[in-house]
């Protein structure tokens, strides 16, 4: 196939994923890389645009494995359960089931990051380090980043026994996004790959042919609704890869002529409680805004002080200052 006839393939199937995608709750829509792979989409959510996420896949390093996972793409408050967290921004099946990665629907820096780093996890399980366990990155990768004196000294594992940043696939996850987009790091503890390194992965996996596409910062909105057990706490958690960050919760809390400190909303960062506004008789609604924040890790809690279920609905919204 000529570029020219690929070009034209590309710009149809971005007509056709902007209509299938806005006229029905669910729709199979496919794209293609410059290879002509097909890149395929679950679209379960309104008003996608999918060829905005095929052109960040077509940007990354990859080969034939791209055609060989499924980008399911959902409202955001999904995630959650579909991921099985409620600090998850995204997840991917393969080691489980079909290879899938389920994504919130929109365009933004931190879902173009997100999305690098799924595909990461699809790209890991298709690669294979000759006598290591998966999951393992790459072999150019792991010689590079030292991995195996990294495992002897137990600093890393194959699970999650130390920690999520001291997972070997997530590290490999967040340092494939990272050689593409420069941008967020969530490894705190290891420095983010050099230019050394880069070009040793791109060398190995193939060096992309066009840069990615346009990508707004606009801020995250996390929108969250259920009920809160008696003497319970919900909890949000995520993190602040970086300073001048922006953290604004709005929250609604049931039984609002009950006496007493019903519950109370908090913002906590390192251990720290950053804010805390308590819901009273008459007092259904509570907000805050916290300015200059991060790096940190953080969460919102919401904590019961009742006997009592409480019904809640919460807004919270991460955002670079100067962004909103």
């Amino acid at each position: 196939m000529t570029a020219v006839h690929r070009r034209m393939l590309v710009a149809l199937c971005a007509a056709l994923a902007l209509v299938f995608a806005t006229g029905a709750n669910a729709a199979i829509v496919t794209s293609h890389d410059d290879q002509g792979r097909q890149i395929t989409f679950d679209v379960r959510a309104p008003n996608v645009d999918t060829e905005w996420y095929a052109s960040v896949l077509r940007a990354s390093a990859h080969a034939n494995e791209i055609s060989d996972v499924t980008i399911r793409i959902v409202p955001e408050s999904q995630i959650p359960g579909l991921c099985g967290g409620e600090d998850a921004s995204a997840c991917y099946t393969g080691r489980s089931g079909p290879p899938t990665i389920m994504i919130a629907a929109g365009k933004s820096k931190i879902l173009e990051d997100t999305l690098l780093h799924e595909y990461g996890h699809h790209l890991d399980t298709y690669w294979r380090v000759s006598g290591v366990p998966e999951l393992n990155g790459t072999p150019v990768w792991w010689a590079a980043r030292g991995m195996a004196a990294l495992l002897a000294q137990h600093q890393v594992a194959f699970d999650y026994s130390l920690g999520w940043s001291h997972g070997i696939g997530e590290i490999f996850a967040e340092d494939y996004s990272y050689i593409h987009t420069g941008d967020r790091y969530a490894i705190k503890w290891l420095s983010p790959p050099d230019a050394a390194l880069k070009a040793a992965l791109f060398a190995e996996l193939g060096t992309p042919t066009e840069p990615l596409p346009f990508a707004p910062e606009v801020p995250t909105v996390l929108n969250r609704r259920g009920t809160l057990v008696p003497r319970d706490r919900f909890s949000i958690p995520f993190s602040l890869l970086g300073t001048g960050r922006r953290v604004t919760l709005a929250a609604t809390i049931s039984k609002p002529k009950r006496k007493g400190i019903r519950a109370r909303a908090q913002l906590v960062c390192d251990g720290h409680v950053v804010v805390s506004r308590n819901f009273e008789k008459g007092r259904s609604k509570r907000a805050f805004d916290i300015h200059n924040l991060g790096p940190a890790d953080c969460d919102v809690r919401l904590v019961s002080n009742t006997g009592v279920s409480l019904g809640y609905t919460l807004r919270l919204t991460l955002a670079v200052e100067g962004t909103t």
